[in-house]
């Protein structure tokens, strides 16, 4: 019996260890400020950052070796967008700026602006010859496209108390997501609101409301573009807030549909995996989620990883979370989990188990043998 106990001690200690998320690692960053967004080169080596501190927002370039150090753009930079090829970066006073992934320095690009003075670029996505931008001229917002150096005539949400926040593109076009100051004026920026921008031509972007809801606002948008493989009703685009995750379809005769997708929960930073695997943070910590599930699974990481998880990414194939401060990286290979080391993992978990189930079948035969009871 003390031998049972024992093992059961040591069975229990492996079983918990078994359930930690294996392929994670954490390491010291270097950078003094929060993480807004990154971008990631194709081998998910070197990167851009918008990295706030206090009041102000810098550029932060990242080398192969993991090293940052500010980009001289001599601009107050507001966003940052692109791909793995191509990043684009626009600011205060119309700047806008195109750099190759992984190269050290940007290139300014001086876009034709109507007559007047150039507005605050607050987001935008695209790449060096075509994209789509928010734009701010004293209090309004509105959107645009940019062809090669010409922009075309903006477009603003008729409804008033609707405010743009972010644009990403999507196939077809882009997605817009915003916030309805008219939802609840006390709480600050509220409401789930998600528009549709449809290019144009001839002139300024179409723009049709595909959800507006209560809750939360919208913070992310994933496309999942792949324009050859889009059949009718195909997933574009995951679209996460504080309170759920949606997923967007687009099908040829009913246009874009919204849907809530079933199980999810408010996140603070979400991304997808190359297996389509969301990995996201929540109030309950960092979780996971194949679309379809009935609930996310929370995982459980080693020890002394920080909690405290914000802005998460796809590095390569890596999946990569910073802390709030910016301080700490921790690297996630989702990978890992069908290794080998993992496969003998759970393999040991099955053998404790029927070692158990061993020791209390012959345990029992003994003390029913000893009161005479067999």
């Amino acid at each position: 019996m003390g031998a049972l106990c024992i093992f059961i001690i040591l069975g229990a200690a492996w079983v918990n260890q078994a359930q930690v998320l294996p392929g994670v690692s954490v390491s010291e960053t270097g950078l003094n400020g929060s993480i807004v967004d990154i971008m990631w080169d194709e081998d998910g080596e070197r990167a851009l950052a918008l990295v706030e501190d206090g009041n102000s927002q810098t550029l932060m370039i990242r080398n192969q070796n993991g090293d940052w150090q500010e980009l001289d753009c001599n601009c107050n930079p507001n966003a940052i967008g692109g791909n793995d090829d191509i990043w684009v970066a626009g600011g205060d006073d119309g700047w806008f700026g195109v750099m190759n992934a992984g190269s050290n320095g940007i290139a300014t690009r001086s876009i034709n602006w109507s007559p007047g003075a150039a507005p605050d670029i607050i987001s935008l996505d695209g790449d060096q010859s075509a994209g789509w931008m928010i734009v701010e001229h004293a209090t309004v917002r509105t959107v645009h496209t940019w062809l090669d150096l010409n922009v075309s005539e903006g477009a603003s949400y008729p409804i008033s108390d609707i405010v743009l926040d972010g644009i990403k593109e999507v196939t077809g076009g882009a997605l817009v997501i915003g916030h309805d100051t008219a939802s609840n004026p006390s709480l600050g920026i509220t409401s789930e609101v998600l528009i549709d921008a449809e290019r144009n031509s001839s002139g300024a972007p179409k723009l049709t409301l595909l959800h507006r809801g209560a809750g939360a606002s919208f913070h992310t948008i994933i496309s999942l573009d792949d324009s050859s493989n889009c059949i009718p009703n195909c997933l574009i685009a995951i679209v996460a807030g504080g309170d759920a995750i949606y997923g967007v379809t687009s099908d040829t005769t009913a246009g874009r549909n919204v849907h809530r997708i079933a199980g999810s929960i408010g996140v603070n930073t979400i991304t997808m995996d190359g297996q389509d695997m969301l990995w996201f943070k929540s109030d309950n910590g960092l979780s996971t989620m194949m679309i379809g599930d009935l609930e996310p699974m929370i995982v459980k990481t080693p020890d002394g990883t920080p909690t405290d998880l914000s802005d998460a990414a796809m590095a390569g194939d890596n999946v990569v979370l910073y802390s709030d401060d910016g301080s700490t990286r921790v690297t996630i290979d989702p990978t890992a989990q069908n290794s080998l080391l993992r496969s003998l993992s759970l393999l040991g978990d099955l053998i404790l188990v029927l070692t158990f189930v061993a020791f209390a079948g012959f345990g029992g035969h003994a003390l029913l043998r000893k009161h005479e009871v067999l």
